[in-house]
């Protein structure tokens, strides 16, 4: 058959527009392979997309595949973070000095951008003191962030106790060592020292006892307390000889600072001389100052004078004299004695006792006694008025004797055998 009985006996008029049409699938296109539109296969419109593809500039065009492309590598390169294996970081925590503590915890591997708390833990004794390395701080728990290998430092110290002292009352005394801070578990001895005029008495508080040395164990603050009074010292009295008098007041604890005002009696037949020790002068009153501890001692001798003398044998006799200026009014008294060893010849033999006055007077006398049955005899006699008086006394016994006088008043002296 005719191309032309196919189209009715007519031949299809082909134009630019349906030229256009043919190539988009339209009527006559080789697409449906018939040139003519079917029920089924209907023309398709041109794509709006390519409409303003093909009716946009060039530049326009390169801009619009330059940015497909940068989205592209956009998304493959975001898909390549995404996917990509987390990288992980090493940490390592230590202690310093070795032994003061932990740290928790202490080391591992962990994926980036982990946050670590960290916590450090003193051992006995110590404190924490600060954080050093990759960690920064003076609180024991601080906040790690793991984005690259860290290594950290807890630094700890001993720990330190404060010790605080006080002296009652306050101008009593001192203590060394002072108060301040001292390490944990370390002993401090404490020396408590009086002022003058004051005496340590104890200690309170955290220490204890009447010695002025204490040891404080420091194991946690400590306060305490050296107490001190006003000082008490000794005063020690004595009597030489221990029967010739007394002294008032006795001994005893007196306050430091104080006066004490002593007075010495002496007893029958004796008479003060004088002080010794820490006391002197010949009065039988002194005052002696309490400021630290005293001895005294109160001398007393016998009012009468002893006078003893070897009195030699002699078949004409034996003669001894003593003199002694005395003052009218003057009382003198006493005893003279004889003694030695009793032989038969002397049975015969007699001694005397004679007292002149200053003219010459007998004042006493005393003789014809047999030294052998009365070898002891007392006088007492007023001297009239002033002058020189003598003791004459004689034996005349072929042995030796021995004479005690005991007078007064004193001052008796030999004055010729």
């Amino acid at each position: 058959m005719s191309s032309s009985k196919k189209f009715g006996g007519k031949k299809p008029k082909v134009g630019p527009r349906h030229e256009l049409k043919s190539r988009f699938g339209g009527r006559g296109s080789p697409l449906n392979g018939t040139g003519r539109a079917g029920s089924k296969d209907k023309a398709r419109k041109p794509n709006r997309f390519v409409k303003w593809w093909q009716g946009s500039p060039r530049w326009r065009r390169v801009l619009v595949i330059l940015g497909a492309v940068g989205v592209g590598f956009g998304i493959w390169f975001g898909a390549q973070w995404y996917f990509a294996p987390q990288p992980t970081y090493s940490l390592s925590a230590i202690v310093y000095p070795l032994g003061s503590g932990t740290v928790n915890p202490n080391h591992g591997d962990y994926s980036g951008g982990t946050q670590i708390a960290l916590r450090a833990t003193p051992s006995a004794n110590y404190q924490f003191g600060s954080w050093s390395g990759d960690a920064a701080g003076t609180s024991p728990e601080v906040m790690l962030e793991m984005d690259s290998d860290k290594s950290v430092v807890a630094n700890f110290r001993i720990t330190e106790y404060n010790l605080a002292i006080q002296v009652s009352p306050a101008e009593a005394g001192q203590v060394s060592p002072g108060g301040g801070k001292y390490s944990s578990g370390s002993l401090v001895t404490l020396t408590a020292t009086a002022s003058a005029g004051y005496e340590f008495v104890s200690w309170s508080g955290d220490a204890a006892g009447t010695s002025p040395e204490a040891t404080v164990k420091m194991d946690s603050d400590k306060s305490v307390v050296a107490n001190f009074r006003i000082a008490e010292y000794a005063l020690t009295a004595q009597v030489s000889p221990a029967e010739a008098g007394q002294i008032s007041p006795g001994e005893g604890k007196y306050s430091s600072g104080s006066s004490v005002t002593l007075t010495a009696t002496a007893s029958a037949g004796y008479e003060f001389v004088s002080w010794s020790g820490d006391a002197a002068g010949t009065s039988p009153e002194v005052t002696v100052k309490m400021d630290s501890d005293k001895s005294v001692v109160a001398h007393f001798v016998p009012v009468r004078q002893r006078i003893a003398y070897n009195m030699e044998s002699g078949i004409s006799g034996s003669v001894v004299v003593y003199t002694n200026e005395l003052e009218g009014g003057d009382i003198v008294e006493g005893f003279a004695e004889l003694a030695g060893k009793f032989y038969a010849q002397d049975w015969t033999f007699r001694w005397t006792l004679e007292i002149f006055g200053p003219e010459g007077r007998k004042m006493y006398s005393w003789y014809r006694g047999h030294w052998v049955e009365r070898n002891r005899r007392e006088f007492a006699f007023r001297a009239p008025y002033r002058g020189s008086y003598k003791i004459r006394v004689t034996h005349n016994s072929l042995h030796d004797k021995y004479l005690v006088i005991e007078i007064e008043p004193k001052g008796w002296t030999l004055k010729s055998p």
